[in-house]
């Protein structure tokens, strides 16, 4: 059997030249709990030494308050004659809003990374060019309009229903619907 190094001779992996790790950079766990970052690297082995730092339930205060504020939403517009609902409605947009502007003050990249998760996976590079000419821009476009993005899954906007017509008109609206 023949050996291609003899072993002062073998390369060694030098893990920090591989990834392209510098001090400073950081990273989550997925679940948003943990944020590592590099603080070490051994200039010799390219060893990376990584500060763990275990975060509050960011991730789970902010979804908790936006279901919060879904759910009294959706209680005060069946019950617009009972003005408490309206103001506990109120009151959860501003504890809501509290909530975001503290996060954003004085933990600005773990609001960025949360804000960003759930973000459309596929990013148009035309430019100024409308993002249509993207190839995956209608994927998930039906014949009512897309059903599936963060404006309803995260913000729980609903899209606006048909009449008997077929036309979009939202409930209580009175606005007449002329089609040409």
């Amino acid at each position: 059997m023949a050996f291609k190094y003899k072993l002062k001779e073998a390369p060694t992996p030098n893990l920090a030249q591989q990834t392209g790790a510098k001090i400073g950079d950081v990273s989550y766990s997925k679940d948003g709990n943990t944020k590592f970052v590099v603080n070490s690297i051994d200039k010799e082995t390219g060893q990376i030494g990584w500060e763990v730092i275990e975060l509050p339930a960011f991730d789970k205060l902010n979804d908790d308050v936006d279901s919060l504020v879904s759910t009294a939403k959706g209680v005060y517009t069946k019950t617009k004659d009972d003005e408490e609902f309206r103001k506990i409605y109120e009151e959860a947009r501003l504890l809501r809003n509290k909530i975001r502007k503290h996060l954003r003050s004085e933990y600005p990249d773990e609001y960025k990374r949360m804000t960003m998760e759930g973000e459309i996976d596929e990013m148009s590079t035309s430019g100024d060019v409308a993002a249509y000419n993207t190839p995956f821009a209608f994927k998930k476009s039906g014949k009512d309009g897309v059903k599936d993005n963060v404006y309803i899954k995260k913000f729980g906007y609903k899209l606006v229903p048909k009449d008997k017509n077929g036309n979009y008109v939202q409930k209580g609206s009175g606005l007449e619907v002329k089609n040409f």
